[in-house]
Formats: structure tokens, C-alpha cells, sequence
């Protein structure tokens, strides 16, 4: 019986095709014939020895336990070096909130990132998993995981800050002020007298704020204070609440402008557009800087600043030792390497040019000047690093040219990156991941509604098969059973 030797990378050899085709330990047994419903395979890690031995065809349990049993001792590794093109980067990371029970499960089964190579990866068929037997010592990987900013962000304003008021001078004025605000919510909110009296004295509409959304109670607060100290009181007067005295109003006033930086990041947070892993980290170091700012013009919340810029390094630590994070802000046009220190810079410069030396030639397209250079003004006035450092200076060719090119680069808009395709690649590879949740949250909350701002540029045709869709869900259902 002449040996028939499993060719990975050509589907027409003779072997049947298997369970065994798709396993990452096949490279360790050579196929030799069919059975029924078994195949006959020789052990290689046995020789000189001949070990033929017999497994189902939608099964390798057989096998694994030998290699347990026999060869534990022996380097019974995955064949990660077959040909095969990299698979499990098309789901980078996965994000979650920071209270889902996943994220034990994430870290069990996460990738070692010491043992693994970070150039070539396995693959593995999916439906061949889903319908075969279970292996019982089967090795399941799972791709990294990261926390949601904003609900990390939320979680500073809430409870971080709710714990440093509480425990500091400010407690009782604090507690005071927010209740006459509520008050004046709550009658607003159950009382049609109330809503109309706010839209008549404030031209404005108050609510109650959501529970989990802080930055919208933020803007009921803005709106309380942007009224004058005459519309004030007779909206006081009006809803029949108590009325505000001077230093609540002074402490609500210190509180919008103290925390206004905060509102921002977590709105650059939830937003659909522009939402990069790339945005996290320039955002975080900025809301930063604003906080530290307003520490010494700070008359009452100066203590409470001091505990959310602690809190924002403890709970951010992990995402500011991401190299993944890193690199996709300094592949940001936006941020560049801007936000970054003059020591971190060549350091930076080297791994960029490293990820970009690996970036499959075939993806690379010739370069398309730029001309569009429009950034958002808001954002700009936002976003601060410090003083300004000196770039490092890269006299190289090839990659690296690219990315001294790159660095010392002026454009902010997404466009400038057709001058750079390899950091094009690599702004595409590492800014997939989203930063928040939300924009997903809010995508699946719609569920069916097609009466809503995002969905009013739908074609004719297309909104009538949606509509369809919807009101005949059950008719489909009972059809497919």
C-alpha cells in the first residue's frame, strides 16, 4: 500500500476530504486509505516506528488523545507554517462594557500573545467545527478584548465622582443643588404647566435625564444655568420649587464649566461618524490637560478634579500599553505622532515601519495626491498634547521614507492618506475596532423603525421590502417551519 502524503495547500490529492483536513495537528500523521467510515493514518511523530492508526472521518478525538497520551512531551504544536493566508484578523478585537460577564471568558481563551506569531496564523473551517463531533481537548482561541471608552468614561462620572463628592467638603452644597434641579426636571417632565412655563421663560424644553447617560443630564444642568437670574426665579416661582441660592448657582456654573471637557469626549465617544480606536487615546490625554487646566481657577470642585484625573490613569491604564491603540492613533491623520512625547517618537517611527515592511505588496496602490485638508474647528480646540516637540528626523528610503514622510505631514482629513499607502493599510488594519458600543446599541435599539433620521435617504424600493419584511415576519416564519 504505497503512501498517498496530505498536500495542504492542493485540494486534489487523494485524501477524502475530512474532519482531518481542516485540524491544526494534521501535519502530524500522513493519510493512507479509507475505512467505512473511518480513515487509516500513520503517525509521524512514531517513526522510525510504523503507528497506523483509525479515526472517524467527522472526528479527530481519536487522534488527539494519542498525541495526549504518546507524544505529550513531544512538540505536538499547530502547523501554523502551511501556506494558509492569515484569517483571524478580519475580527481584530471585540468591545464590551466593562460590568459583561464575558470578559472572563475573553481572558481564559485568549491568544498568548508571547507564543504567538504574529506573522502568520491558522485557519480554521467553521462549519467543519459546528457540525462534528465535539473534541473534548479541542484548543479554542478567542481575540482580544477591549472596554468600552465610553462606558469607562461613564463610569468616572459616576461613580469615581460621585465617591470624591461625597467624601469631600463640597458633599452638602453639592447634594442641594442637584436636588432643586431635579425638582425643577420632575415638575417639567409630569406636568404639562411646567413643561409649557420653561418653554415660555427659557425658550428651551427641559426633561429628565437618562440614568445611563450622563453627558444628557450635563445639558439639562447647561441649560438651567444658561438662564438669566430673573428667568431663574420665576421659573422657581412658577413650578413652585425652591429657589436656587447664590452659591448653588455659583457651584452649578463652576460644575458646567469644569466638566464641559468631559460632555465633549464622551459625545466624540458615541458618535457614528469618525468612531476610530485611533480617537480614544488623544481624547483621553486632552480631557486630561482641560481638567488640570481648570484645577487652579477651580473654587469648589478642585479635590473632585484631582480624583477623576486618578481615576481616568487607573481605568485607562491598560488602553495606554496598547500597542494596537497606539499604533492606531499614529496612523490617524488627525494625531499623527503629535500627541505623543519627544523620547516616544523614534520608538513609535520603528514599529510603524515594521508593521508597514509585513503589509502584503498586493494591497498597495500608487500613491493619489491629496488636496482636501478641511478639519472640524471644535475638535481642534479640544484636542491638546502640550507644547509643541521637534519630529524625528528619518533620512531612509523605502518604508521608512514613508514614514517621515508621513510624520512631519500637515493634512488632518482621511484623504492625505492616499499619499501613504502603506499607513493607509495599516490605519485601515487597526482602526477597525470601534471605541464605543453605542453607535452599535443605538443601530440595534431601532431594530424595526424606518421612521427615523438615519434611514430618510432609503430608495422607494427598498423602504416597501423593509416594510414588507417587518409586518410579515410571522407569515416568513411559519413558512421556513
Amino acid at each position: 500500500m504505497s503512501e498517498i502524503v496530505v498536500d495542504h495547500n492542493n485540494e486534489s490529492s487523494g485524501e477524502t476530504r475530512s474532519a482531518m483536513h481542516t485540524w491544526r495537528y494534521r501535519h502530524h500523521f500522513a493519510y493512507k486509505a479509507d475505512q467505512g467510515k473511518n480513515i487509516i493514518v500513520q503517525c509521524n511523530l512514531c517513526l522510525p516506528r510504523v503507528n497506523l492508526l483509525s479515526t472517524s472521518k467527522t472526528s479527530t478525538s481519536n487522534l488527539k488523545k494519542h498525541l495526549d497520551r504518546t507524544h505529550l512531551g513531544c512538540e505536538a504544536r499547530p502547523d501554523v507554517k502551511r501556506g494558509r493566508k492569515k484569517e483571524e484578523h478580519n475580527v481584530q478585537t471585540t468591545v464590551t462594557d466593562n460590568g459583561s460577564p464575558f470578559i472572563s471568558v475573553f481572558k481564559e481563551f485568549a491568544v498568548d500573545s508571547q507564543e504567538s506569531d504574529d506573522d502568520i496564523g491558522f485557519y480554521e473551517n467553521v462549519s467543519t467545527v459546528l457540525e462534528g463531533e465535539p473534541e473534548q481537548d479541542m484548543l479554542l482561541f478567542l481575540p482580544t478584548v477591549q472596554r468600552c471608552a465610553s462606558h469607562t468614561l461613564e463610569l468616572i462620572v459616576t461613580e469615581d465622582f460621585w465617591q470624591a463628592v461625597s467624601q469631600g467638603p463640597m458633599c452638602q452644597l453639592h447634594y442641594s443643588s442637584m436636588a432643586k434641579v431635579f425638582a425643577i426636571w420632575s415638575k417639567c417632565h409630569h406636568l404639562q404647566v411646567g413643561m409649557d412655563a420653561a418653554e415660555e421663560i427659557g425658550k428651551m424644553a427641559l426633561v429628565v435625564p437618562a440614568v445611563i447617560r450622563w453627558n444628557v443630564e450635563y445639558c439639562a444642568v447647561q441649560k438651567i444655568v444658561s438662564l438669566t437670574e430673573r428667568e431663574l426665579t420665576e421659573l422657581c416661582a412658577r413650578l413652585e420649587v425652591p429657589r436656587m441660592q447664590q452659591e448653588e448657582m455659583a457651584f452649578l456654573k463652576e460644575y458646567v464649566t469644569v466638566f464641559h471637557p468631559l460632555a465633549f469626549a464622551l459625545e466624540l465617544f458615541q458618535a457614528e461618524q469618525k468612531c476610530y480606536l485611533g480617537l480614544v487615546i488623544p481624547t483621553v490625554l486632552s480631557l486630561k490637560n482641560k481638567l488640570n487646566e481648570q484645577k487652579d481657577a477651580a473654587n469648589y470642585l478642585g479635590d473632585v478634579i484631582n480624583a477623576i484625573v486618578v481615576a481616568i490613569d487607573v481605568r485607562f491604564q491598560e488602553l495606554f500599553s496598547s500597542t494596537e491603540a497606539k499604533i492606531a492613533t499614529a496612523t490617524t491623520p488627525q494625531f499623527r505622532l503629535w500627541w505623543m512625547a519627544a523620547s516616544d517618537r523614534e520608538e513609535m517611527c520603528s514599529l510603524l515601519a515594521t508593521e508597514a515592511s509585513q503589509i502584503d505588496p498586493c494591497y498597495l496602490t500608487e500613491a493619489i495626491p491629496s488636496r482636501n485638508l478641511s478639519t472640524i474647528e471644535s475638535e481642534d480646540d479640544f484636542f491638546s498634547y502640550g507644547s509643541p516637540k521637534p519630529t524625528v528626523q528619518i533620512q531612509q528610503r523605502g518604508v521608512m521614507d514613508e514614514i517621515c514622510k508621513y510624520v512631519e505631514g500637515t493634512g488632518k482629513s482621511l484623504g492625505c492618506l492616499q499619499d501613504f499607502p502603506r499607513i493607509k493599510q495599516l490605519f485601515l488594519k487597526y482602526n477597525t475596532t470601534l471605541p464605543s458600543t453605542a453607535p452599535v446599541q443605538r443601530l440595534f435599539s431601532q431594530k424595526g423603525n424606518l421612521v427615523t433620521s438615519q434611514r430618510n435617504l432609503l430608495t422607494d424600493d427598498y423602504f416597501e421590502r423593509l416594510q414588507l419584511l417587518r409586518y410579515n415576519i410571522n407569515v416568513l416564519t411559519m413558512v421556513t417551519q
